[in-house]
C-alpha cells in the first residue's frame, strides 16, 4: 500500500532529528562534564590600628558669605529737590569719606535763616542802650558781639551774663530763645548737604538727582568697602570649640585666594530655618580683592582635645561603637565620641594598644572571625621573597 505524501514528510523529519542527535553524541565522544568546585568560606582581612591617645588640636570648617560690617541707609532729613553732589548718584559708584554725595535745595531755608538773623540783630541793637545805662560793665562786650554778627555766617556764641539781674533782663527780651532757635535752624540747614560717612560705594539708589524728597525718605543704601566681615552659620555642637578672638583662615572655594581673619562675635539666636548659629569673622584685607556677597570657606582653630584618637568617620558603627580585633574575633565596643569632623572622628574609651578596626566593615557581626590586614601583607611579602630565592637557586 502506498504511503500518503503527508506521512512521508513526517517520517523524513523524524529521521533527520534522529540523525542530528546521533551526530551530537558522536562528537561529544563520551566526555564527562567538568566538575564545579565549591568555594570554601573566606575569612576577611581587616585594616587595624593600635589605639594610642594624644592631644589633638581641633578645627571647625564652615562656609559663609561676605557682607559689609556697616551697611547704612541714607535718608533725607529735609524737604526739597535733590541736587547733584561730587559723585554720581548711581549703583556701584564708589566714593571717599567726606565727599558730598548729594544735597537738597536749601535756597529757601538759607533766606529764612538770614531773615531770622536780621531780626536777632535788631533785638541786640535794641538792648544796647539799656546795657549802657543799667549794665555799663557789660556794655562793651555786647556792643562787640553786635559788631561780629554777619547774617551770611554762623551766629557767634552768645556772651555770658555777668549778674542774675542781667540774665533776667536778657530772658525777658527773648534774647536766649531767639538765639537758640537760630542755632537750631543752622544745624538743620547743615543737613541739606549729605556727606559720605566712610569710604565705600552705593549698593542701591532709590532717588535720582532732580527727584523731590521729604523728611525720612530713603535716598540710597551704602556699604563700607574697607570694613567687611564674614557671616558663618555653625552647628550648635561646634560652638564649644570656638572662642571670640580666635584667628581664622579664610579662602575661596577653589583655594586660590586666602585671607586672615578673627572671630569678633557669636550670635545669641538660632536661625529658625537652618537651626544654625551665626558667628561673625572680621576680614583682614590682603592682596586679593574681597567683594560683598562672596561665598568663602573658613577654618577656625578650636580648643585642644586631650587624650583622644582620630579615626576615619566611616569606622564608627551607629556613631557610638567601633569594632576591635581580639585575637581573631571581631568585638563591638562602645566609645566616647569627643568630636565629629567631615571625614574623621575623635574618640576615647578604648584601652591603649587594642587593635581598632579603622575601616568600614560590611555585613560584620560580633565574634566574626577576621585577621589583621598587616599580617596578610607580611605573609605575602615573605612568600614573594621565598619564591624569588627559589628562582635564583634554579638558575644556578
Amino acid at each position: 500500500m502506498r504511503l500518503k505524501p503527508i506521512h512521508t514528510k513526517i517520517i523524513i523529519v523524524v529521521v533527520i532529528l534522529a540523525s542530528a542527535v546521533g551526530f551530537t553524541m558522536m562528537l561529544s565522544g563520551g566526555r564527562e562534564m567538568p566538575e564545579v568546585k565549591k568555594s570554601g568560606k573566606t575569612v576577611p582581612y581587616v585594616s587595624t590600628k593600635p589605639v594610642h591617645y594624644t592631644d589633638i588640636p581641633t578645627e571647625v570648617v564652615a562656609y559663609g558669605r561676605v557682607r559689609s560690617a556697616t551697611p547704612l541707609d541714607i535718608t533725607s532729613e529735609n524737604q526739597g529737590k535733590i541736587l547733584k553732589g561730587q559723585v554720581p548718584l548711581k549703583e556701584g559708584q564708589k566714593f571717599r569719606k567726606g565727599q558730598l554725595l548729594f544735597k537738597v535745595d536749601d535756597r529757601e531755608a538759607q533766606l529764612q535763616l538770614q531773615a531770622n538773623k536780621s531780626s536777632f540783630l535788631k533785638d541786640i541793637a535794641s538792648i544796647l542802650p539799656t546795657f549802657k545805662i543799667d549794665f555799663p560793665k557789660s556794655y562793651l562786650t555786647w556792643q562787640a558781639y553786635f559788631q561780629k554778627i554777619d547774617v551770611t555766617k554762623p551766629l557767634p556764641t552768645l556772651p555770658k551774663h555777668a549778674t542774675a539781674k542781667e540774665k533776667t533782663f536778657l530772658a525777658t527780651q527773648n534774647i536766649y530763645s531767639n538765639y537758640y532757635q537760630i542755632k537750631s535752624t543752622e544745624t538743620r540747614l547743615a543737613k541739606y548737604n549729605v556727606y559720605a560717612p566712610f569710604t565705600g560705594s552705593f549698593v542701591e539708589v532709590f532717588l535720582q538727582a532732580g527727584s523731590f524728597t521729604n523728611p525720612g525718605t530713603k535716598v540710597a543704601r551704602v556699604l563700607e568697602s574697607s570694613n567687611l566681615e564674614l557671616e558663618v552659620p555653625v552647628d550648635p555642637k561646634d560652638l564649644q570649640w570656638i572662642k571670640v578672638g580666635s584667628k581664622v583662615n579664610i579662602q575661596n572655594e577653589a583655594g586660590t585666594s586666602q585671607w586672615a581673619g578673627r572671630v569678633t562675635r557669636v550670635a545669641e539666636v538660632m536661625d529658625a530655618n537652618t537651626q544654625a548659629i551665626d558667628i561673625f569673622v572680621s576680614i583682614d584685607r590682603g592682596d586679593d580683592k574681597v567683594y560683598d556677597g562672596m561665598y568663602l570657606k573658613t577654618v577656625i582653630p578650636g580648643a585642644t582635645i586631650q587624650n583622644g584618637m582620630e579615626i576615619p568617620r566611616r569606622a564608627l558603627v551607629e556613631n557610638s561603637y567601633v569594632y576591635v580585633l581580639s585575637d581573631t574575633l571581631l568585638k563591638l565596643q562602645e566609645v566616647n565620641v569627643l568630636k565629629i569632623n567631615a571625614e574623621t572622628a575623635i574618640i576615647s574609651g578604648v584601652n591603649e594598644g587594642t587593635n581598632l578596626v579603622n575601616e568600614q566593615l560590611l555585613n560584620a557581626y560580633e565574634d566574626m572571625v577576621a585577621y589583621r590586614l598587616s599580617d596578610y601583607n607580611r605573609n605575602t611579602d615573605t612568600a614573594k621573597s621565598q619564591e624569588s630565592d627559589d628562582q635564583v637557586s634554579q638558575n644556578n
